[in-house]
């Protein structure tokens, strides 16, 4: 088709054109259709002698409108203009029914006059060959694509963020915590605000923690108002929450504050509702092994936001695992107070001997399975003396607190039983323990103090692989006992356990304690140690219940084991 063209329509038939399986037209200088082959009919509707010597431009050509767009603003008439060929994608056509075709073209220049050396075409533009390809369908096809990859990508994203929200709740067994972060994790990937309504004894429903995307710290302090009790869960629920909290299914509602308003828990509801400018709300109960925990509520603030079938699993998926994390919560604060109870249960109350004051504090390790080791112990002798007991039993569980009460006792009837320095108390203590006891080792210092305000005081020790005692006189000198001797229960270290003796000057301070005070891991213990004698120093003025309080606030135990303390005070 290239070469000098008739001016007469239709003149330029070829039976390759005619047979091809793409659109092909032809149009002359002026824009006017001069070819048309049977697939441009099927494409567009057009017969013939419908379009020929007609304008391409005004006959065929829509913007995305519908309109005729301005001829200069076309590509598709460019190749008139320019002599250059040219292609595109996403063509508007309008079909003879009156419907847009996309299609895919590609355009030609037509050239009158033979072509030039080197290639370069001569003459003027003669017109321009244009074929037409259906692109609906592959349109379709890539839109389509490329909304399954989408909805790969948001399952996911979702996915990404179960898990994450999983990995985070599980880190702590702090149910507050474990609230808190919820609702900073699934706002905004799952709403625009979040809150978590728990259920409490006797009926009573808490709000525990809400967050909104748009909120200033102010704002957020102002909706902090909105936390704490709310009414009661009635007994016949009809609101959306009482319903949730009644052990219902997940409820999808609106941000209409006008229902339920006569029942006081939903008003309530809906009050939040306001503030947040809720438009839509999902509830969904938090639940695990049959039991109602409270519920989640997410809500979108922005018109025309809501939620599917697919956010409706994805919300109820992140609240079961909740309320997974928040059973195995209170399990854990259930294990925690009773080993908690078990242990202190097992500590004797502290004598007042005379004139000396003794205090003594027991912290839990964090774990509840760790709570059970550790333990102190004062009495009085027969010959007027005070027993000191600071001991640690190897293991962290409640057979640890059991052999402890075994220890303990032993050692408390072999100190009555024996006149005797307190190494021999305690060498004693390690064959009753080979004997009647299957505790495998344990640390202990065992102490006497003995004297009155006259003659002055006296400490005699015996240390069996313990931390060692600090002494802190009233002007803040301090100084580590470091006389210390094989561990009990362990026949293959052999040693002495040497006696130690030292005066205790008028109001000095006697420090007995556990290893959970001073080790933290990653920490130096020489450091720690240190921060002993510093806050013991600071502290030596004080009050002795004061001074306990104090250094375990300063010292900040770690909680990965139990902290015992025991402090003696002698007169002045």
């Amino acid at each position: 088709m290239s070469g000098e063209t008739d001016d007469r329509p239709d003149t330029n038939r070829d039976p390759l054109v005619e047979a091809m399986n793409s659109g092909v037209l032809a149009i002359d200088e002026s824009g006017r259709i001069t070819a048309w082959n049977p697939r441009a009919r099927q494409l567009l509707g057009y017969t013939r002698d419908d379009v020929l010597g007609r304008s391409l431009h005004r006959l065929l050509l829509r913007d995305d409108q519908g309109r005729v767009p301005r001829e200069r603003d076309s590509r598709l008439m460019r190749a008139l203009r320019t002599g250059i060929p040219d292609r595109g994608d996403g063509e508007r056509f309008a079909h003879r029914d009156g419907r847009l075709v996309m299609c895919s073209w590609s355009s030609a220049p037509i050239y009158t006059g033979e072509p030039a050396g080197g290639g370069r075409k001569a003459g003027a533009v003669a017109g321009a060959v244009i074929v037409l390809q259906d692109a609906a369908e592959r349109f379709r096809a890539e839109r389509e694509q490329r909304e399954r990859m989408g909805e790969a990508r948001r399952a996911q994203s979702r996915l990404a963020l179960v898990a994450e929200i999983t990995t985070v709740l599980s880190s702590t067994l702090n149910e507050e915590e474990v609230l808190r972060r919820l609702v900073r994790l699934v706002v905004p990937a799952l709403g625009d605000w979040a809150e978590v309504d728990l259920l409490v004894s006797d009926g009573r429903v808490e709000r525990v923690t809400a967050t909104h995307r748009d909120l200033s710290a102010a704002d957020l302090a102002d909706l902090a108002r909105l936390e704490g009790p709310l009414p009661p869960l009635p007994r016949i629920p009809r609101g959306p929450l009482a319903q949730v909290l009644r052990g219902g299914a997940t409820v999808v509602v609106s941000g209409d504050t006008g229902a339920y308003a006569d029942e006081p828990l939903a008003a309530a509801q809906y009050e939040l509702f306001r503030v947040m400018d809720a438009q839509s709300a999902i509830i969904t109960p938090l639940a695990a092994r049959g039991e109602t925990y409270g519920a989640l509520t997410l809500g979108y603030s922005r018109p025309g936001q809501g939620y599917g079938p697919e956010d409706r699993l994805v919300v109820e998926d992140v609240a079961r695992r909740t309320g997974l994390v928040l059973a195995n919560a209170r399990l854990f604060a259930a294990q925690r107070n009773t080993a908690e109870a078990m242990q202190r249960s097992l500590l004797t109350p502290l004598p007042q001997p005379g004139d000396l004051q003794l205090q003594a504090r027991y912290v839990p390790a964090t774990k509840a399975s760790w709570v059970g080791g550790d333990w102190y112990d004062a009495f009085l002798l027969p010959d007027g003396a005070t027993g000191l007991v600071l001991g640690d039993i190897v293991g962290h569980d409640l057979h640890a607190a059991a052999r402890m009460a075994q220890v303990r006792n032993m050692l408390r009837a072999l100190a009555w039983d024996l006149a005797t320095p307190p190494s021999i108390v305690l060498e004693r203590l390690d064959g009753v323990m080979a004997a009647v006891s299957d505790t495998e080792m344990a640390t202990a210092v065992y102490a006497l103090v003995d004297g009155d305000a006259g003659e002055g005081w006296r400490l005699r020790w015996c240390n069996a692989g313990h931390p060692p005692p600090l002494l802190i006189t009233r002007d803040g000198a301090t100084l580590f006992l470091e006389e210390h001797g094989m561990l009990l229960g362990s026949p293959e270290l052999t040693g002495t356990r040497p006696d130690g003796t030292h005066v205790l000057p008028p109001l000095s301070t006697l420090l007995l304690y556990s290893d959970g005070l001073i080790e933290t891991r990653g920490a130096d213990l020489t450091d720690r140690l240190t921060g002993l004698r510093r806050h013991g120093a600071h502290l030596a003025q004080l009050p002795l219940p004061d001074l306990c309080d104090q250094l375990l606030l300063r010292m900040d135990p770690s909680g990965e084991d139990d902290v015992a303390l025991l402090a003696v005070r002698v007169p002045g």
